[in-house]
């Protein structure tokens, strides 16, 4: 693996072929977590996949489409098409160095912009393949459950076990909004949740922290290898006809 603390003769002679782009947020985390949860623990868990991967690792964009966070202070939000524009840029830079391989870890669900712009990129340039983590894929939902949406019982987890001196675990108040997700898009969350919190932070600890870092490396590295390998698998096949 190689990254930003390399020099560019390192990152040359290493000439790997998959980039690993993190794609964050700086956003309202409750009164227990920083603003900086969501970038801070994709950037953690996307070394840990691009080690795995052997491949370059970037630095994570610490904002993102967070203006449903918007009335909580130090929130900052950057619109859609910036987003996408920022990573389209990136992708054609890494182009030019010859790494047309390139997986988005998306650490905030709310970065809806992601998918549509990788579509573009590939469906744009058959030269390129850039793979999505999947919208939300690092979210704090809970597999069958609508009430781990923010703040709650595994995005906790996760910062108490990789971050512990971030969390004051002592002011964790579980909270669940009276509404569906979609009041997000209508209100914000600060209308609807006062805290911040949707979801139970009460019921975090390092175990549950841990394990879910574990299971998320261990599914992003298995998904990236084999769907690198499918699609360049389609795509010969498409060149040979």
């Amino acid at each position: 693996m190689v990254d930003w603390e390399n020099t560019f003769k390192e990152i040359e002679d290493a000439r790997p072929e998959i980039a690993v782009l993190p794609v964050g947020a700086l956003e309202q985390h409750s009164t227990f977590m920083p603003v900086g949860t969501d970038f801070l623990m994709t950037a953690h868990i996307a070394r840990r996949v691009a080690d795995e991967l052997d491949a370059y690792l970037l630095p994570a964009i610490p904002f993102g489409n967070s203006q449903e966070h918007q009335d909580f202070f130090g929130t900052i939000w950057l619109r859609p098409s910036t987003l996408a524009r920022v990573v389209k840029d990136v992708c054609q830079a890494l182009k030019h160095h010859g790494i047309r391989k390139v997986l988005i870890i998306n650490g905030h669900g709310g970065n809806w912009i992601l998918k549509p712009t990788v579509r573009e990129i590939n469906l744009g340039d058959p030269e390129m393949t850039v793979i999505l983590s999947g919208a939300g894929t690092l979210a704090a939902t809970l597999k069958g459950s609508k009430i781990e949406l923010h703040s709650g019982e595994i995005e906790t987890s996760r910062m108490m076990e990789v971050f512990p001196h971030l969390v004051k675990a002592e002011q964790r108040r579980d909270f669940q909004p009276d509404v569906d997700r979609e009041y997000l898009d209508y209100v914000g969350l600060r209308a609807v949740s006062p805290t911040g919190v949707w979801g139970t932070p009460s019921r975090a600890n390092r175990k549950k922290g841990k394990k879910a870092i574990d299971d998320m490396v261990r599914y992003l590295v298995d998904y990236a290898r084999d769907t690198f390998a499918r699609v360049e698998q389609i795509k010969s096949k498409r060149r040979r006809k």
